[in-house]
């Protein structure tokens, strides 16, 4: 087949399903797969799943053997059109693991007191791209109204103070205390999260940035990692600054991945949706975990020796 058209790859994934010779899912990791594509034929990162040669195979295969047939007419391919329209987004990845106030310095706002500095003054991003250039879908999605009432607050709806503390797939692994934080300008992982994610050294580049902490106190880090983070369909490569230090959570998620998402974050209703191509999605939070995080971090740290 010249190419897998997207009625066909819905077909493959959401109709015939053990009908279906699905493919081993490759646990290796390794440095040269692309991490912005995702196969949801394979269920693994590498190339779109448009692209995948395995599952134009897979088609071919299945017509041979009578399957399909009937969906190839005119009314086959309406009907599967229009359950494409009412598609929910792809599932999370296989997860290969459960793992269970920061500023710093901004890409954008630049990682020092002079670039911070020049771009107050400087105004608005300069390098950002034109609105009359940017992609149609990236206005479709802004323009997607997102709001928060009773309904999200659910059965517990007393007052609280707690933080919004979810859980994300990061590189396939089910990260759990994960700290939605729109006061910190930088994503953080602490040192303890990839290795017991298995994330291999030599994909963590080593360049020490500063980290400047609420009363001013500075944080050198190990380096930094561009990681896959999968939020309901939602696949985005997103680079987080590595540190050495006690934390209660294993992930900090601050302005960088919150604006690239487009996501409205709100801790008194603990939500966070986000605008995505099946309508606006949410993660909700874990008032429990959050609740255990605000207990650890408030332990008294035995004094270094």
């Amino acid at each position: 087949m010249a190419s897998t058209s997207p009625w066909e790859v819905s077909l493959i994934l959401y109709i015939l399903g053990s009908a279906v010779k699905w493919p081993f899912r490759n646990e290796k990791q390794t440095a040269h797969r692309d991490k912005s594509k995702w196969c949801e034929f394979h269920g693994d990162h590498g190339h779109h799943t448009d692209e995948c040669v395995a599952l134009r195979r897979e088609v071919s295969h299945l017509l041979k053997q009578g399957y399909l047939k009937d969906l190839l007419t005119e009314k086959g391919k309406q009907t599967v059109s229009k359950n494409n329209d009412r598609r929910q987004p792809p599932s999370s990845p296989p997860h290969v693991k459960v793992i269970n106030v920061i500023s710093g310095g901004s890409d954008i706002c630049g990682l020092t007191y002079s670039a911070a500095k020049r771009h107050a003054r400087d105004g608005p991003n300069q390098d950002a791209v034109p609105k009359e250039l940017r992609h149609p879908r990236d206005a479709e999605l802004e323009a997607m109204p997102i709001t928060f009432d009773d309904a999200d607050l659910g059965d517990d709806r007393d007052i609280h103070h707690d933080g919004l503390v979810i859980s994300l797939t990061v590189s396939n692994c089910l990260l759990k205390r994960v700290l939605v934080d729109n006061g910190c300008s930088a994503n953080i992982l602490m040192r303890g999260a990839p290795e017991n994610m298995g994330i291999d050294e030599r994909d963590v580049i080593r360049k020490s940035t500063v980290l400047v902490g609420f009363s001013g106190e500075s944080k050198h880090t190990m380096g930094e990692v561009t990681l896959p983070t999968f939020a309901k369909g939602v696949n985005m490569p997103t680079k987080f600054y590595v540190i050495d230090c006690p934390s209660s959570y294993n992930v900090i998620l601050g302005r960088p991945w919150i604006h690239s998402m487009k996501a409205v974050p709100s801790s008194f209703q603990q939500s966070l949706k986000f605008p995505t191509k099946w309508g606006v999605q949410e993660i909700k939070g874990d008032r429990r975990i959050a609740r255990e995080c605000y207990k650890t971090s408030l332990k008294p740290r035995k004094a270094e020796a």
